[in-house]
Formats: structure tokens, C-alpha cells, sequence
């Protein structure tokens, strides 16, 4: 008997797999002749090349190679498209190359990021008319912005902040309709904000922190109704900020600090609901009140700080503010009793309400949250509430409290009863006559003035003092540093690499290199006291050293420190800059002034007013920082040592009589030398040298 054949179907699907793995294999055949047809277009690649030839020659990418084309591997690769947060795709491009039935790339994305590129902003970048994210942050790019970049009308990210960038900000950036964020933050610019960019309608993020400019906001701002996020602190914006602030609803995170802004705040700053973080500082005149923040229900960060307020806290329901975590209204005019609703807050962390004028007693409960309050240098008064314990960080220094072991002040740092209003210890019966101090040293020292440093390196946190046991000094710290989780308020002396710590690093301008390996400092306000000096008038020498910024041609000497003075509540330095008065870091610069003491007390006071950069090497890194100082009785350079030291010099150097005569006289009524540094190696062209030791410094570092 015959046996069946196959079927039909089975006759035809065993004939068709050949021919289905054929057709596979011309497919795949066929994709990979297409992709090798498919190059990047070479007027841009080209450009490419230039730029990294310009700019980047030692980081010269693998595809720069004769035989690979620019758009393959990772720039194609469509499951990575966002550069710039992947770091190991630095630098980088991305690649669209579905022009021209997929046979052209054009680069659309070009990141350069933290590569300590040095030179102009190269003027191949012009040919890259595809671009959409442009990436340059973070080198030592030099130069004006190029006007030339308002061509790339493709652009939606465009990122030049922390370069050396100078000139002014060019008005073609405005033809850049499609952008969304705008950074050129930290740069060395000046003018005023060209009115062409209130063209950019779709701009949603705006960094210009630290920039340079100055002037008054433009009108044409008011057309920026997208923006979420606008940074504009350390700056010298002038007038009032506008009203038409308000009016960007769309606005979650607002910074205006260190800038030349007029009070009083405009009401209009009510309309802004969607703020979750709001930072206004340092309004130079007016009065304002706290009514506007009333429906900013949704605050996580609110601070306004040295802002003019004159308000009570009353006038705010605090209770609606859930989601609050940091609360700053120090430096006002603040007055009244402190809300327990304010307390209450379970969702709050920090409280700053210091340098106000608030009375009555402490709240009787506090959130679970709560672990730093500063109330320091109000009128509070009455007992210390249970809540008083160890674990808090709590500054009341400058106060009315009774301190006694009968109302919880055992839980506090000892020394408390020292640091009160008008109760300073050993008032009308003196107990010493100098004191000097290392700050942030864990040991002592002799300096070669004859003083003996003592060590300084207390746990200060966001609202923390310390008062010697023997109570001759004592120091307080107040603020936070926004954006770093972790800060210590202690740093020391760092290598190139800011990761390993070093104390064997000579400094400039100085034989006492040992002081200046650590120092002190303060994200807000740091104040040294003296406690029981006899009254007179005394030596006050502040010594400073940058030590957190680099001085080669890199990114990260970019950063910029800059606080006040003030001795006995008088202003004696604004807008003070270390690095600038030394001419450079690790370089030593003193500061002497004659200061009377009346009341047996005295307040050394540095205080950070907005200005300098925010986070330069690292988040978190700016407000006042202070290496040594020394209190001494007596009038600066009185004496007839001086005065030979000063004729001394007057020889050697072959000073004018002029400047000689000048010296001598002030030598004589006491008042330091007073020479002005016209050809300075080390020290600032624009400072008066203020103490007889600036004698050793015209002899020693040829400073005039």
C-alpha cells in the first residue's frame, strides 16, 4: 500500500524557509549598507572638529578618526538620549539622522561639560544650526558671549554658567524663541539685561546668579510667563523688583539675594502660589510687610532675610504652611511675640528669627521636626521652656533671659549668661586684657606677634555658640548653607583636588603659615565676642586666607567670597573679598582697626550680606570666613619703635617726603601708617595699609 505524502502546506512551508531566511539576510544587508550610506553632514562635522581642535584638543574624542564618522555609536543610540546627566558620556553629541530618507546626520546636542576648557567660545559652534542643548558649563571659557549663538534658533538648552565670560550679555540672544533654559550664571559680564529677551516666551528656567549684571530688570520680562525658575542673586540689580513679578505665575523657585534692589517688596509677589521655594535678601531701603506671603501655602523654603520687614509674626497664619522645612526672617524689624503655631510646624526644620525685635517668653512646644532655632539678638525673655534639651541647636545669645540652674538653662552650652543684653560677664570688673584666637585650630600656637592663638574648634552648627570655660571669649555661628546636606562650618587647607585635606601648605604674605591651615566659617553671620576686657581702646587684627579656591585657569577658582565687618555694630569693610585684597588664594591679608571698649565687651561681626558665589568648588560654599584674630590693648603704632621702623622704611624704600610725612603722622597720633599701595606686588592697589606691621610687609613683601 501506497504511504501518504505530505500535505500540500507542508510542501510549500518547508520550500519557503530558505527563501524567508534569504529575504532576512537581504534585509539586514540592506539596513547595514543604509547605515553605512548615512553620514553626518560634513559642514558639521567639520565644525565639530573645529571646535575641539579650538577648545578640546587634549579630550579629542575616538570619532575624530579618518575612518569613523562623528554620528555612530552613542550618538545614535536612542535609548540615551540625555547627556547631560550621564557622566560618562563627556563630551559628547547626539545625532538625528533622519533627514534625507535617513542617509544625513545633523548634531543636535554637543556637551563639553566640566572639562576646564580655556579659551573664546570657538566660532565653528555657528555652523551647528541643528542644535537643540548646547552644553558648556563649567570651564574657563574666556571672551564675550558671541552674538552669533542668537542664529542657532534650533536651541532650547543652552548652558554657558561658570565660565570667566566678560562683555555683555548680546541682544541676538532674544531671537532665541524655542528656548527653555537660559543659564550664564557665574560669569565675569556687566551691563544691563538686553530688553530683546522677553522674547523668549518659552523660556521656563533662567540662571543669572553671580553673572555681573547690574541695571534695573527689563519691562519686557513681564512677557516671560513660562518661567518656573529664576535665579538673579549677586548681582547689582537695581530699582525695585517689578511688579510684573507677580504676574509669572508659573513660578516655583524665586531668588533675589545680594543685589542693589529698593523696598519696599511689591504686593503683587501674593499671585506667586506655585513658589515652593522663595529667597529675597538684602533691600537697601523702604519698609515692607509679610502680608504677600500669606497664600504661599506651598513654601517648603522661605527666606527673607535683611529684607526691611517691619512686621509682627501674628499677622501670617502659619499653621497653613505644612510643608515649610526652613524658615529665615533674620536682619528685620520683626516685632512682637514668636507664634506658637509657628513652633508647632511638625514639617519644619530650621527657624532663623534672629536680629529682629521680638519680645515675651519662648513658645511652650515645639514640632517634632524643629532641631535648629536661632532667636539670638532680640528682646525675648522669661524662663527657658521644657522643650530646652541637648539635642537641639539653639542660639539666644543677645537676649534678656535670667540664666540660673532653676529653669532648663543646665541643658544649654554653658556661657549663655555671658552673651546677654546689657549682662555681659564681669561688667565693671575686668578680668583680662587681650586674647587671641586660631580659628578653627584644635591646638594652640605663638604667633611671631607675640600672641598666643587658642584653639577654636568648637561643633558649631546652624545656630550654636561657644563661651570659653574661663570665660575670656566666645564665639556664635547662625545659618545654614542652602543646597549642601552635609557642611562642616570648620575647613581646612585643601590640595588641587579639594578631596584630601593637607596642613603643611606655605602661605603668602606671611611667616605664621600654621594659622591660616584652617578656618572658620559661616553660611549667615559669625560673631567673636570678648568677655571682661578692661575698658580702652584696643588692637583688633582680623586675618583672613582663601583657602576653598584654586588659583590656576580652571573652573574652580571661579568662586568668588564676599561679606561685611563690623566691630561694636559699626560697619568698618563692605562687600569684603579676601582672595582680592591678597591677589590671590593661600595668600595671608591682615585687617587693624582701633577699636574703644566701654563696657567691658566687645563684637567682632561678619556678616554675609547675598554676595559672592553659591557653590564654587561645591554646593554650599560661600559666607564669611576668618583664619585668626587678636585683640591687643593700646593704639596701633604709637610708639617710638614704630616710628623708627617707619623712618626706616622711608630710607630703604625711598619714599616721597610726601609719603613719609604721612606715615610718620599718623604713626604719631596713633592711627596706623596709613600708606597707600599704588604699585603693589601682593597687596590690593586700593587699600590702605592700617597697622605698623604693614611695615614689615612694605620691607619684607615689596608691597609699595
Amino acid at each position: 500500500m501506497r504511504r501518504p505524502g505530505p500535505s500540500s502546506s507542508c510542501r510549500h512551508g518547508s520550500a519557503a524557509l530558505p527563501t524567508l531566511l534569504l529575504l532576512l539576510l537581504l534585509l539586514a544587508a540592506s539596513a547595514q549598507a543604509q547605515q553605512a550610506r548615512t553620514r553626518t553632514d560634513p559642514v558639521e562635522a567639520d565644525a565639530l572638529k573645529g571646535v575641539f581642535d579650538k577648545i578640546g584638543r587634549e579630550m579629542w574624542p575616538s570619532w575624530f578618526s579618518s575612518s569613523v564618522d562623528p554620528c555612530t555609536g552613542a550618538a545614535t543610540d536612542d535609548t540615551d538620549t540625555d547627556i547631560d546627566h550621564n557622566p560618562n558620556l563627556n563630551p559628547a553629541i547626539k545625532c538625528n539622522c533622519k533627514y534625507q530618507n535617513n542617509t544625513v546626520c545633523h548634531i543636535t546636542k554637543l556637551k563639553m561639560y566640566a572639562l576646564d576648557l580655556v579659551g573664546p567660545i570657538p566660532e565653528e559652534l555657528r555652523n551647528l544650526t541643528h542644535l537643540t542643548n548646547l552644553n558648556l558649563m563649567q570651564n574657563y571659557l574666556t571672551g564675550p558671549i558671541p552674538s552669533f549663538l542668537g542664529e542657532l534658533t534650533a536651541l532650547q538648552y543652552l548652558s554657558l554658567a561658570i565660565n570667566a565670560l566678560s562683555g555683555s550679555v548680546p541682544k541676538e540672544l532674544g531671537k532665541l524663541v524655542n528656548l527653555v533654559s537660559l543659564g550664564i550664571s557665574i560669569n565675569n559680564l556687566n551691563g544691563s539685561l538686553p530688553p530683546e529677551l522677553g522674547n523668549m516666551v518659552k523660556l521656563e528656567q533662567l540662571y543669572i546668579d553671580s553673572s555681573g549684571l547690574s541695571g534695573p530688570l527689563p519691562p519686557s520680562f513681564s512677557k516671560l510667563t513660562s518661567l518656573k525658575i529664576l535665579w538673579a542673586s549677586d548681582n547689582d540689580f537695581t530699582g525695585q523688583i517689578p511688579d510684573y513679578i507677580g504676574s509669572l505665575s508659573n513660578l516655583s523657585d524665586l531668588r533675589f539675594q545680594g543685589n542693589s534692589f529698593q523696598g519696599p517688596l511689591p504686593t503683587t509677589l501674593s499671585n506667586l502660589v506655585q513658589l515652593t521655594s522663595l529667597r529675597i535678601g538684602d533691600i537697601v531701603n523702604g519698609s515692607s510687610s509679610l502680608a504677600f506671603i500669606s497664600n504661599m501655602t506651598s513654601l517648603n523654603t522661605l527666606v527673607l532675610r535683611n529684607c526691611r520687614i517691619s512686621d509682627n509674626l501674628a499677622s501670617v497664619n502659619f499653621s497653613q504652611f505644612a510643608k515649610l522645612s526652613l524658615l529665615d526672617l533674620s536682619f528685620n524689624n520683626i516685632t512682637g511675640l514668636v507664634p506658637q503655631a509657628l513652633l508647632n510646624l511638625n514639617s519644619l526644620s530650621f527657624l532663623f528669627l534672629g536680629n529682629n525685635s521680638l519680645s515675651g517668653s519662648l513658645p511652650s512646644s515645639i514640632g517634632t521636626s524643629l532641631k535648629n532655632l536661632d532667636f539670638s539678638y532680640n528682646q525675648l525673655s522669661g524662663n527657658f521652656p521644657s522643650w530646652v534639651s541637648p539635642n537641639l541647636t539653639l542660639n539666644l545669645v543677645a537676649n534678656n533671659f535670667v540664666v540660673s540652674n532653676s529653669n532648663n538653662s543646665v541643658l544649654l552650652p554653658s556661657g549663655l549668661e555671658c552673651l546677654q543684653r546689657d549682662t555681659p560677664c564681669f561688667l565693671g570688673s575686668p578680668q583680662t586684657k587681650s586674647f587671641a584666637v586660631d580659628c578653627g585650630s584644635s591646638s594652640s600656637m605663638s604667633g611671631s606677634d607675640g600672641s598666643v592663638y587658642l584653639p577654636d574648634d568648637a561643633n558649631l552648627g546652624p545656630a550654636s555658640y561657644y563661651v570659653t570655660g574661663a570665660p575670656t571669649w566666645g564665639v556664635s555661628n547662625v545659618g545654614r548653607f542652602m543646597e549642601a546636606f552635609e557642611r562642616d562650618y570648620i575647613i581646612q587647607s585643601l590640595n588641587a583636588s579639594y578631596t584630601v585635606y593637607s596642613s603643611t601648605r606655605l602661605f603668602r604674605n606671611t611667616p605664621d603659615s600654621e594659622l591660616f591651615q584652617k578656618a572658620r566659617m559661616s553660611p549667615s553671620s559669625l560673631r567673636y565676642f570678648g568677655i571682661g576686657l578692661e575698658n580702652g581702646n584696643y588692637v583688633v587684627t582680623l586675618q583672613f586666607a582663601e583657602i576653598s579656591f584654586e588659583d590656576s585657569r580652571t573652573w574652580k577658582s571661579l568662586g568668588k567670597r564676599v561679606f561685611d565687618i563690623y566691630i561694636q555694630g559699626e560697619r568698618k569693610e563692605q562687600n569684603f573679598d579676601i582672595r582680592k585684597e591678597a591677589r590671590g588664594s593661600y595668600a595671608a591679608v591682615q585687617k587693624q582697626y582701633i577699636i574703644p571698649v566701654t563696657r567691658n565687651f566687645l563684637e567682632i561681626h561678619l556678616f554675609w550680606a547675598g554676595k559672592g558665589t553659591c557653590c564654587i568648588p561645591s554646593q554650599g560654599h560661600y559666607g564669611p570666613l576668618i583664619s585668626a584674630l587678636s585683640v591687643t590693648p593700646g593704639a596701633m603704632g604709637s610708639d617710638q619703635n614704630a616710628k623708627r621702623r617707619a623712618l626706616a622704611v622711608c630710607v630703604t624704600r625711598k619714599l616721597s617726603p610726601k609719603h613719609c610725612y604721612r606715615i610718620l603722622g599718623r604713626v604719631e597720633r596713633g592711627l596706623g601708617c596709613g600708606v597707600h599701595c599704588s604699585k603693589c606686588t601682593f597687596c590690593s592697589r586700593d587699600v590702605f595699609l592700617l597697622s605698623c606691621s604693614c611695615l614689615v610687609c612694605l620691607g619684607s613683601f615689596a608691597c609699595c
